[in-house]
């Protein structure tokens, strides 16, 4: 699995586990909190929100920049966590379990989560927060109500790390799909898919499954788009013999290419210079 989706499935394990287990779920605590800063071990697990400011945040010794809309996890394990100071408000909520095996598995999903290193920016959280807040000030700590908030808190985080994931995808994507326009299109190189995926360090299969899922098509068939691309502005312009367009726009050999061709195309490479040729001298 690929770290981008690792988030989306701590939030699921998450949700999961707070609505199988509610009846040993324990809210500590849900508040707002403005530039008092903070210093201590973590004693639950908490996730924090970033309502204004920006605040630099020191966790077992590793740096955590945060800014408006940011969501930062805190574990139980935590040993210290402390800011330097700073102009910032936010908002709270600490949890915990009274079963051993329901904390150890909050631990496993807040490690897939790396919102204790790598905050996520998500957009309105607050008015789930406040939510929150206010069944607990009506003494309302076990009630069905507050579980029902405080899922569609962690349902609104779900959300949120999608459309992250789905964002870095969008960018990897493009960023393939560049390189293949240059390294295909104005080389003629021939790639493997193999080549490709161990330049972005994925695994095959992923990536050729999240550029179909972007682009429509696999990476196969935009490698050879590019090609017939190329090879149509060769016929086009200049006077280069087929075998030669072949090689030069990145296929096995003329046989190939004019195979590829007309299947695309609907006629031969040399039909089609000839086409081309005819329409230029109308012109």
């Amino acid at each position: 699995m690929h770290a981008d989706n690792q988030p989306r499935i701590g939030v699921e394990a998450l949700i999961k586990l707070v609505d199988q287990n509610w009846s040993h779920i324990r809210i500590h605590s849900c508040g707002f909190w403005e530039n008092l800063g903070w210093d201590g071990p973590g004693r639950w697990f908490e996730l924090n929100y970033l309502t204004g400011g920006s605040q630099l945040v020191i966790q077992d010794g590793q740096p955590v920049q945060l800014k408006q809309s940011d969501l930062l996890a805190v574990q139980d394990t935590l040993r210290n966590s402390s800011c330097t100071g700073g102009q910032f408000r936010l908002y709270y909520i600490g949890f915990y379990s009274d079963k051993a095996e329901i904390n150890t598995a909050f631990r496993e999903s807040f490690a897939k989560l790396k919102l204790d290193t790598r905050p996520m920016a998500i957009q309105g959280l607050q008015q789930d927060y406040q939510a929150i807040m206010a069944d607990l000030n009506l003494g309302r700590q076990d009630s069905v109500l507050v579980k029902q908030h405080f899922l569609h808190l962690l349902v609104r985080i779900y959300h949120g790390a999608a459309q992250t994931s789905q964002s870095a995808h969008r960018k990897l994507i493009h960023a393939v799909m560049n390189d293949l326009h240059e390294r295909v299109g104005n080389t003629g190189e021939r790639l493997l898919l193999s080549e490709i995926a161990a330049r972005y360090s994925l695994n095959e299969r992923y990536l050729n499954q999240l550029f179909k899922q972007e682009t429509g098509v696999t990476i196969g068939i935009y490698m050879n788009a590019i090609r017939l691309e190329q090879a149509k502005r060769l016929l086009e312009t200049t006077s280069m013999p087929i075998t030669a367009i072949a090689h030069a726009a990145g296929f096995y050999d003329g046989a190939h290419f004019s195979r590829t061709f007309k299947g695309k195309e609907g006629v031969s490479p040399q039909e089609y210079r000839a086409m081309q040729r005819r329409n230029t001298s109308l012109d």
